[in-house]
């Protein structure tokens, strides 16, 4: 399943998606200038009272909505503008805290982890009392599978801000990284005991309930995060994967083409269709399509910087399924060679899937329920919204 850190306060994770001269700035990834003067009506705001980054979901002629204000085009970066602009306001040295920082969070959703690594490591010096920078870097670490200095950025970012609800999320999501499942459910406990309605954490420990093979509860957790905001994409990837694992592929199918229209440039839901088209059982072969699984698997490993095990794994599904056993068995290694660095849960599926290839026979998942097996989701009320 799929973890979600988000950036901190009004600084949301979004979408990487590069312009063109027909789509304009709609749907164009954006960072807020120091100099901006976001507005809403006849109320003006300071710069980072706008999302950063955010996403241009409408264009009003010069202004653009970025989700939560206007801001004008000329008080926007396109993210390929970001790095070089900052270095600029950190050259002219009138905001250095500000340049590394922002620079940093470029960098970062840019997923060039150890630039910003380096930038944020500079803004906690020149501000080491600012939550933000430590839940940044933290993000940037955990990116890199250095989860105990992740653990360790978090902690601190916690310890200045005991009520920064993405600190802890992420936190969470860390411990479960680490199989730390104790500590990571008390950790979502917490989060929702003080924040009921938190989406995020709904849909993380909805993640981790199915590592622990816990399926009702987390089928449960992630219709609620659902519930509470239709818009989370990477939660429909998890619901999908639930799917997937019960036996129930047109659901996982339309879940994961949800997922994949709410972040387009998001791996998770690339990497689950790839899976459903290379890998669906026997009773349901008639999904499978090795041409459509080898398309969704190069995306999803395009998108995530062929950095990630598991769409390698599905590339080498996809060949498999297209008899292409070679092929299969070179990108097999190369996911296996990847995911044994870390705890890792499925390193027996993955040799398994190896010797199948080189025995010339393609994968078919494993179901471990029938959909009429599925439990119902969730329907407990909901407390007042905190976060």
């Amino acid at each position: 399943m799929t973890r979600c850190l988000r950036l901190p306060l009004l600084l949301l994770f979004c979408c990487v998606r590069t312009a063109s001269a027909a789509d304009d700035w709609l749907g164009e990834t954006v960072i807020v200038k120091e100099t901006a003067r976001p507005q809403v009506g006849n109320k003006r705001y300071e710069w980072n009272e706008a999302p950063i980054p955010a996403i241009v979901q409408k264009v009003n002629g010069d202004w653009l909505w970025v989700g939560t204000v206007w801001v004008k085009q000329d008080e926007v970066l396109r993210l390929d503008d970001a790095p070089a602009y900052f270095t600029g306001l950190i050259d002219k040295g009138t905001n250095n805290v500000v340049g590394y920082a922002l620079r940093g969070v470029s960098w970062l959703v840019k997923h060039e982890f150890e630039n910003a690594i380096k930038d944020l490591t500079e803004a906690i010096r020149l501000e080491p009392a600012n939550t933000s920078f430590y839940t940044l870097r933290g993000k940037a670490y955990y990116a890199k599978r250095n989860f105990d200095q992740a653990l360790a950025d978090f902690n601190e970012a916690v310890r200045l801000n005991p009520s920064n609800l993405v600190a802890l999320n992420d936190r969470g999501v860390t411990w479960d990284a680490l199989e730390e499942f104790g500590k990571a459910f008390k950790q979502f406990d917490e989060i929702l005991r003080v924040s009921p309605r938190n989406a995020l954490a709904y849909a993380n420990r909805s993640a981790a309930w199915f590592d622990v093979e816990d399926y009702e509860k987390s089928l449960a957790d992630v219709n609620r995060a659902i519930e509470l905001d239709p818009k989370l994409a990477f939660a429909y990837a998890n619901r999908g994967s639930w799917y997937l694992k019960h036996g129930d592929y047109p659901k996982a199918l339309d879940d994961y083409q949800k997922s994949m229209e709410l972040a387009p440039r998001e791996w998770g839901a690339y990497n689950g269709l790839a899976r459903v088209y290379a890998t669906a059982p026997v009773f349901q072969a008639h999904i499978r399509d090795g041409t459509q699984a080898l398309a969704m698997a190069q995306k999803a490993c395009e998108l995530s910087q062929w950095d990630e095990w598991m769409p390698v794994a599905s590339l080498a599904a996809a060949y498999a399924e297209l008899g292409d056993f070679e092929a299969a068995v070179k990108w097999q290694k190369k996911a296996l060679a990847m995911s044994q660095p870390a705890k890792d849960r499925h390193q027996h599926d993955n040799l398994q899937r190896l010797e199948l290839y080189k025995a010339g026979k393609p994968y078919y998942e494993e179901v471990s329920s029938l959909k009429e097996d599925a439990p119902k989701p969730a329907t407990q009320p909901a407390g007042p919204e905190t976060n």
